[in-house]
């Protein structure tokens, strides 16, 4: 039988049934790729193509480790920052006396007291400076006494990467991350610029024009940022993120290369919040229980993040085991949550099928 055989039928049937428009698929390990596979169209309009591996996804949160996280830990280890920063040592007399005590850590693990979410279209203009608007708004709880997902904590961590280095984040993300990882399909696509939408995957129509969004952030907080956001933004395939879980299956390092210490990279996925309300590593999303993406019997161990319109990457530490789903929930429309039974029965199979295949 072929390897992985129940996984793919698993995520074809989502295809032909219509759960999702299309889904590429990635299983493997530290020493084999054992699935590559596409299934469905761009789209369900007329013009639709096939995806292939080169099809791009809007990878929503997954930017978070995809870009922010990645920057921010390379910058750890080159003494660039330090976990116990506080907002005012970058932010200066920016950052209000509530948020004085506000640290690198209680970003990466959202355990800083921001909220969720907040439209910044609502309350900004073109142009204004997120970073000051964020530091002004309230807290939703003192730092690090709950972990509440937050958006907001990555746009502002992605703007304080920016103000230390002095460039944009698509800039930072390309040197630091995408480059040195040979990850030659994937970036920013920031909005003043023109782009190829072609071989692009849809999500939804823009809540302004009614066009749809392709090859355009879904994100409304990362599209008024101009694209380029902590929290969302990035665009990848499945070539490139294959590299980047193998990166993770080689704890920080890629054919042979250190792109993280491995001192760092395993402090990033240690549970910095045991009973709150997820389990969080620097950055990343740990397993946490049956109600997670990856389920109860993918390795508990595991780390990784999802996003909104479909994408995941999740990994063993222990065995390497990886998968990566990338597909387009959210089209036509993001009432639609079969992605979250999807996610978690994919990992059981993957897992079950991984034991089988070991022996």
């Amino acid at each position: 039988m072929e390897p992985f055989a129940r996984s793919i039928q698993w995520i074809r049937r989502a295809v032909e049934e219509k759960q999702i428009p299309s889904a590429a698929l990635a299983i493997g390990d530290r020493n084999r790729l054992y699935v590559k596979e596409v299934f469905g169209t761009t789209s369900y309009t007329e013009d639709a193509a096939p995806v292939d591996e080169h099809t791009l996804y809007d990878m929503a949160s997954v930017t978070k480790i995809l870009s922010t996280t990645m920057i921010t830990l390379r910058y750890i280890a080159a003494g660039k920052l330090d976990l116990a920063d506080m907002l005012p040592l970058h932010f200066g007399d920016m950052v209000p006396e509530d948020k004085q005590g506000i640290s690198i850590f209680h970003l990466l693990t959202h355990t800083s007291g921001f909220p969720a979410h907040i439209m910044l279209e609502d309350y900004m203009k073109p142009g204004d400076d997120a970073a000051e608007f964020l530091l002004h708004q309230p807290l939703e709880y003192q730092p690090g006494t709950k972990e509440i997902y937050s958006c907001m904590g990555f746009i502002l961590l992605g703007k304080l990467l920016e103000r230390i280095s002095g460039k944009t984040l698509d800039v930072l993300a390309q040197e630091e991350v995408f480059g040195p990882l040979g990850m030659t399909h994937t970036g920013y696509h920031p909005v003043d610029r023109p782009v190829d939408p072609s071989n692009t995957a849809f999500t939804e129509r823009d809540h302004k024009t009614g066009a749809w969004l392709c090859g355009r952030v879904h994100d409304e907080n990362a599209r008024f940022l101009n694209g380029v956001s902590g929290n969302a933004g990035v665009f990848s395939d499945l070539e490139d993120c294959i590299r980047f879980a193998r990166m993770l299956t080689g704890h920080g390092a890629l054919e042979g290369e250190t792109y993280l210490p491995r001192r760092i990279f395993d402090t990033a996925i240690r549970n910095y919040t045991p009973g709150m309300d997820e389990n969080r590593g620097l950055g990343f999303h740990l397993a946490n229980g049956y109600y997670s993406y990856s389920g109860q019997f993918f390795d508990q161990s595991g780390f990784g993040h999802n996003g909104f319109t479909g994408p995941h990457i999740f990994v063993s530490p222990d065995s390497g085991l990886y998968v990566v789903l990338l597909n387009n929930r959210v089209h036509p429309t993001r009432a639609n949550a079969a992605h979250l039974r999807l996610r978690r029965v994919l990992h059981t199979l993957a897992a079950v099928e991984y034991d089988e295949l070991r022996g």
